[in-house]
């Protein structure tokens, strides 16, 4: 992660699988140790809509943090539940980018829309 961020400049990371309770599942340590800024609210948000699905989503500890201008976001590992967290929660991402310094993310409103207040948008 760590290269990917600080040598090739990557905006956004993204991990998937390690984020359970067994003895091998340490994605969120690796990433808390990396990171200068823990965002609890992707995480919070992820297990909301994975909650809605299966009862065990209160088990995954995904999460996010920030390290320099690059976004670091741990997904749950099924498929299934990887397409249902981030379905809802992109749209919150490219404003995240902006504010921690990175690209301004342009989205195809058919496809999915980002979500920026007004005064951060551009035309």
């Amino acid at each position: 992660m760590i290269d990917l961020s600080d040598s090739f400049g990557c905006s956004i990371i993204i991990s998937t699988g390690g984020t359970g309770p067994a003895q091998r599942d340490v994605t969120p340590e690796a990433t808390a140790a990396v990171c200068e800024k823990i965002l609890p609210g992707f995480g919070e948000q992820m297990r909301t809509i994975s909650l809605r699905h299966v009862p065990t989503a209160v088990l995954s500890r995904q999460t996010a943090g920030i390290r320099g201008s690059t976004l670091i976001l741990n997904l749950p590992g099924s498929p299934r539940s990887i397409t249902e967290t981030l379905s809802e929660i992109f749209p919150a991402i490219p404003y995240c980018v902006d504010l921690i310094g990175g690209p301004y993310i342009e989205t195809n409103s058919t496809v999915v829309d980002a979500y920026r207040p007004p005064h951060a948008r551009r035309e």
